[in-house]
């Protein structure tokens, strides 16, 4: 009816006349659905690419992804809506993390490191693999988030607490620790850490100074917190080990892969030894320098260290 009033009077009459607006007209005429839009078709090239994933790219997110074609394979920038369109029809998606509400507790003063080799933290976990359990240890550097001291065995002592530690001053400074030299290494509490083997040979370093978290505070030492939960959704939980060896295997690489390789987000997406070498942060992350005062630095390890003599 429109079409034949709109000969005569024109289309803005006509609609007027019926009541209807010019984009109900023209959506009807066009016939689309609500939310169906156009399919477009896949770039070949960004296909290719993202087809050529086999290894721990498959775990990344599609704004690491972007950087990660951008930046480390050096194969052009694609925007990253057309990333995750790419993605989501290849069903190469990351699961969404839900992020659970967190209790209060008191927590250590919040701190920013401003260069490497200032403050590191320290940790362990345990992994599975047939009937046994295997457990790493590592220290990393809380500046340019890498790795640098790692032990990956079967027993959970304080020696191998101690190993990791001088594992990590070797990879930094080989046997010349510099003059002056002083690191805040913040570990739990835990048998390992607590052990009067583990403080006597924190009172040996005198270049060490111990910072204990607060019991069931996870959020004292983020960052190594972190690194095992990436360490276990990308490699422990992809893999069902059948003996140590593989276990360990599969240590070793996750720890050469998330150094040199996986881009990491408060880097601006690129990986901690290219950041470490003279990378660049995006412009958007901020750092922000907090100091703690000497008393709060070595109140904690003393109290624990003269409660044991």
């Amino acid at each position: 009816m429109v079409d034949q009033m709109k000969a005569k009077t024109g289309l803005k009459t006509a609609l007027e006349a019926v009541g209807l607006a010019k984009s109900s007209y023209y959506y009807e005429k066009t016939g689309e659905k609500p939310g169906h839009r156009q399919k477009q078709p896949l770039d070949p090239a960004l296909e290719k690419i993202l087809l050529s994933f086999n290894g721990y790219e498959l775990t990344l997110g599609y704004r690491k992804v972007m950087d990660y074609i951008d930046f480390t394979l050096n194969r052009g920038h694609y925007n990253h809506k057309k990333v995750y369109r790419h993605m989501f029809e290849l069903k190469m998606l990351q699961p969404k993390r839900i992020k659970k509400q967190g209790k209060p507790k008191k927590e250590l003063a919040f701190y920013c490191p401003i260069k490497s080799n200032v403050r590191w933290e320290a940790d362990l976990s345990y992994v599975f693999y047939g009937t046994g359990t295997a457990h790493a240890f590592i220290v990393i550097d809380t500046y340019d988030k890498e790795v640098i001291g790692k032990y990956f065995s079967m027993r959970a002592r304080a020696a191998e607490a101690v190993a990791a530690l001088d594992r990590a001053v070797a990879a930094r400074f080989g046997d010349n620790i510099p003059e002056g030299f002083e690191v805040i290494m913040r570990v739990d509490r835990g048998c390992q850490y607590t052990a009067e083997e583990f403080c006597l040979a924190a009172k040996k370093r005198p270049w060490l100074v111990i910072e204990y978290c607060g019991v069931q505070a996870p959020n004292d030492k983020p960052y190594v917190e972190s690194w095992f939960a990436c360490y276990k959704r990308e490699e422990v939980y992809r893999n069902d080990y059948q003996n140590f060896w593989e276990a360990k295997t599969g240590f070793e690489s996750y720890v050469g892969w998330y150094n040199n390789i996986r881009p990491h987000g408060s880097l601006g997406n690129i990986s901690p030894a290219t950041f470490r070498a003279g990378g660049f942060r995006r412009s958007n992350v901020q750092v922000e320098i907090m100091e703690r005062s000497k008393t709060e630095k070595v109140s904690t390890f003393q109290g624990l260290f003269l409660s044991r003599n």
